[in-house]
């Protein structure tokens, strides 16, 4: 009889033989014991237990990627001292399907490749609604007219003096029949451009950059796709036709955890989640 549980200590054999170094059980260990273990600084040990308690548990060290500041020297680190366990089902009393349906139905409680899809556009920022957000924005930017305000302050004073006939008989100007003028004049203009309502710049380069974004989808939608699929066809093989060796069991679990860690990649850790709140 196969073990249920198969621990698993991934680390790497020099052709040197250096001495074997102690591993901790990344499902278990705590911070501290991260950071000695592997040397890791304290922050990346602690960000690795975070990431573990969201999850609810870590099958690779794989899924350590996507932490900011683990590079491939630290990740070489964690993979060369620590564990992974691994719970491998027991073969018995095997059940024999006869129907399609009877065997996809087994992973309903997954989530289905439209959701895994739903998940990456989301993660990638290229979900059809963005796009179509971003193109209307950019014709409706069109209809809001270029706003000037002035403002004019006027201070004069009116020479149309009445002259004065003095007792010599001078004509003199009389300075209290000057007028004097002070005014403050408000100016507000609104201007369109009328070629910018039929297709503006900013449009023209919305759209260019809206057609890259379709192009980053399709390509995140294809790659989401196939490994999804390659992921579940991994899945029913194991289930029709199970390895009777422990190493092919072994061989097919880490495929597995490989293909849910990409996923992970495309999704932004959403799809574990996924499988953790099923």
């Amino acid at each position: 009889m196969l073990p249920s549980l198969l621990v698993l200590g991934l680390t790497t054999t020099l052709a040197s033989a250096e001495p074997a170094q102690a591993t901790v059980d990344l499902a278990t260990a705590d911070a501290d014991a991260l950071a000695q273990a592997a040397g890791l600084e304290g922050d990346l040990a602690v960000a690795i237990v975070a990431l573990r308690d969201e999850r609810g548990s870590l099958a690779s060290v794989e899924e350590l990627r996507i932490l900011p500041g683990m590079d491939d020297a630290s990740l070489a680190r964690v993979r060369r001292h620590t564990s992974v366990t691994l719970d491998l089902p027991v073969q018995k009393n095997r059940r024999a399907y006869t129907k399609v349906e009877e065997v996809l139905a087994q992973f309903n409680q997954e989530p289905s490749v439209a959701d895994v899809q739903q998940m990456a556009m989301e993660y990638s920022h290229t979900h059809r609604h963005q796009v179509e957000a971003w193109l209307e924005a950019s014709k409706s930017a069109a209809y809001l007219p270029e706003l000037q305000l002035r403002y004019y302050y006027y201070d004069r004073m009116n020479t149309g003096y009445e002259y004065v006939v003095d007792e010599q008989g001078n004509a003199n100007p009389d300075p209290a029949d000057a007028d004097t003028d002070r005014d403050h004049v408000y100016q507000v203009t609104l201007k369109w451009k009328l070629d910018d309502l039929v297709m503006s710049s900013e449009r023209i380069r919305v759209i260019s950059e809206a057609q890259d974004v379709v192009k980053l989808r399709d390509k995140v939608l294809g790659e989401v796709t196939r490994v999804y699929f390659d992921r579940r066809r991994l899945q029913v093989d194991s289930l029709l036709s199970p390895s009777g060796d422990i190493k092919s069991q072994v061989e097919n679990q880490l495929r597995l955890m490989e293909l849910t860690a990409e996923l992970d990649a495309l999704t932004g850790g959403r799809f574990s989640r996924a499988l953790a709140a099923k």
